[in-house]
């Protein structure tokens, strides 16, 4: 398995609940990392801010293998064609926020079946 393995997705209601509270809202750490992607992708910190709470929006969960850590990415539609995604590693006492992407595309996109998930190489020519 590599770094980064997507491992489950969850799009149930009880299981988007269970990790919504396994990441302590309450003591969320922003990494660096996190900030330098939000600067370049000129994303609005009030606006991830504005969304970490509202479980309401998030639609899909994907359990992720870090290289030490398990972490969770949570897709959050904003709209019926912008997606938020934020990824958590929840630790014993607090979650690092370590990532985050606008999309414009909607969150069903984004589910596929495990096993062909990344089965397809990155062989892009920039010219």
């Amino acid at each position: 398995m590599q770094t980064e393995d997507i491992l489950e997705q969850y799009t149930e209601k009880e299981k988007i609940k269970e990790i919504f509270n396994l990441l302590n809202a309450k003591n969320i750490i922003k990494t660096d990392h996190f900030k330098e992607r939000i600067a370049e992708r000129d994303i609005p910190e009030e606006l991830v801010d504005k969304t970490i709470p509202q479980i309401n929006k998030i639609k899909l969960i994907d359990k992720r293998k870090h290289v030490k850590d398990i972490g969770y990415d949570l897709y959050y539609e904003l709209s019926s064609s912008q997606t938020l995604k934020l990824c958590f590693i929840p630790l014993k006492n607090k979650t690092l926020l370590v990532n985050a992407i606008l999309r414009n595309r909607r969150w069903q996109n984004s589910i596929r079946y495990l096993d062909r998930r990344w089965d397809w190489s990155f062989n892009w020519n920039i010219s």
